[in-house]
């Protein structure tokens, strides 16, 4: 059942499922037959990530995890997608962990907390009284967290270090319709803008230009940087993911669909004026039709939406920007896990090089990145290699510690197969999945999840480390 076909019709299409939704949805999931929409109204659905609504499968029986690497945090009815994860670089057993909570369209209570290193997980006691989306998470060198979502507009949400309650910011001025988001701090002592929250967005209402929202400490004075994109006039972005660099750059950097590459641009005053689009990657994927549908994700499709790092001062290789997609194997359809790094601040890149080490031709998609303070990168990923019909899959994860020239043998992060390719949520295992570094140079990874002991989906998590 191809669910998501909606997000290739026109709006008027998309207005009409909405309301058959609110109308009859009941009936339709009492019938059998279901029609999936965006969980609210967009001014441009073809080109947004928002979720979507549509009839669940029936859930899988409540169980416990048995294996002794992962940890089932939410045990939870409904679908858990889009996983996002922040180790506290003060105190590296507290973790907290966030996922879409896509059985429930009227509140949002996603984030999790765990106090000792992943083992057990409660609620992190924040609740939103509306349906949000597109979480993600980062903590400061001082160890607060800050948690920026979308609930048809931007907002942010921040825990300081020592304090038990969470500020929540309201709605930001993020433009008309800002989509997949993604929050990062400013980490470095000597940076001019050391303190500084960044988030990263598309503004869906306006041909999607991509921006960041800027703020001297995430706790107030927002502004919204100008457009950043160079193509003014063309609908073209997806995935801005923004990256710190050692001396306060900003770095930008997204999935132009429309003219298959991705670029990137620098800011060196603190996100307010920005430089020349520059080339990243040319896509081999066809990435014009936005979403593309692919064996473990047919339903909703996939986005190689890309995925950035800086590494650390001290390390080797401090400075260098990384860039992690996915892309078409050169020679077949498959789709592998690719990284690229720059030297100089973005004007030229390597080679790609590509990081999973599998022989069948399996699909690698949705990889997460990020850098330990000795400067391991490492990279997560799903990966179907274990499922000849190339439709289960499992967490993967690799290391590299020559700054990304060379990858350690793919771990097999999962102890379980998840099947997200047939009847069920639409969304499948959503745009994005998590991990983070910490300061004791191992690396906690989180993933969507639907093996039989899951519950419809669940949010998983582990640890790993070279």
């Amino acid at each position: 059942m191809r669910k998501s076909n909606f997000v290739r019709l026109g709006m008027a299409s998309v207005a009409v499922l909405a309301m058959t939704w609110t109308a009859a949805g009941a009936g339709q999931a009492a019938s059998g037959a279901c029609a999936s929409a965006p969980a609210v109204r967009v001014p441009y659905a073809a080109h947004s990530t928002v979720p979507l609504r549509g009839c669940d499968a029936p859930g899988h029986p409540r169980g416990i995890n048995g294996t002794s690497r992962n940890v089932n945090i939410t045990h939870k009815t409904g679908a858990q997608s889009e996983t996002s994860i922040a180790v506290d670089p003060t105190n590296p057993t507290h973790i907290y962990a966030a996922s879409n909570d896509l059985a429930n369209f009227s509140s949002y209570n996603g984030i999790y907390e765990s106090f000792d290193r992943g083992l057990t997980w409660a609620s992190a006691g924040l609740t939103v009284n509306t349906f949000c989306y597109d979480p993600w998470l980062d903590f400061n060198s001082a160890g607060d967290i800050f948690f920026s979502y979308e609930c048809s507009d931007q907002r942010i949400a921040y825990k300081l270090h020592g304090t038990s309650n969470w500020v929540q910011s309201g709605s930001l001025p993020a433009g008309s319709f800002p989509d997949r988001d993604q929050v990062v701090t400013d980490d470095n002592a000597g940076s001019p803008f050391f303190g500084a929250v960044y988030i990263g967005y598309d503004d869906n209402g306006n041909l999607n230009r991509a921006h960041i929202m800027i703020s001297a400490n995430g706790q107030g004075g927002w502004v919204e940087s100008p457009g950043i994109d160079d193509t003014v006039s063309t609908s073209d972005v997806i995935g801005n993911n923004v990256a710190i660099g050692n001396n306060g750059e900003v770095y930008a950097t997204w999935e132009d669909y429309a003219h298959k590459k991705i670029l990137n641009d620098v800011s060196t005053d603190g996100g307010h004026t920005w430089g020349t689009d520059r080339t990243v990657t040319n896509f081999r994927i066809n990435t014009t039709t936005f979403f593309i549908s692919i064996p473990p994700q047919p339903d909703r499709g996939v986005l190689p939406m890309p995925m950035t790092d800086v590494a650390p001062i001290g390390t080797t290789f401090a400075g260098r920007l990384y860039v992690a997609y996915f892309d078409t194997d050169p020679a077949s359809s498959d789709t592998n896990i690719y990284i690229r790094h720059s030297d100089d601040g973005g004007a030229t890149w390597s080679a790609e090089t590509k990081v999973n080490d599998d022989s069948v031709h399996a699909w690698q998609f949705f990889p997460a990145i990020s850098v330990s303070p000795n400067g391991t990168v490492a990279l997560s990923f799903y990966d179907t290699r274990n499922d000849p019909t190339g439709k289960k899959t499992d967490q993967y994860i690799s290391f590299s510690t020559d700054g990304g020239v060379t990858w350690s043998a793919n771990q097999r992060v999962t102890r379980k197969q998840s099947d997200e390719s047939g009847a069920g949520d639409p969304n499948d295992y959503g745009d994005y999945e998590g991990n983070d570094a910490s300061i004791a140079n191992w690396f906690q990874a989180v993933w969507t999840d639907s093996r039989p002991a899951a519950q419809n989906e669940d949010m998983f998590t582990a640890s790993a480390r070279l």
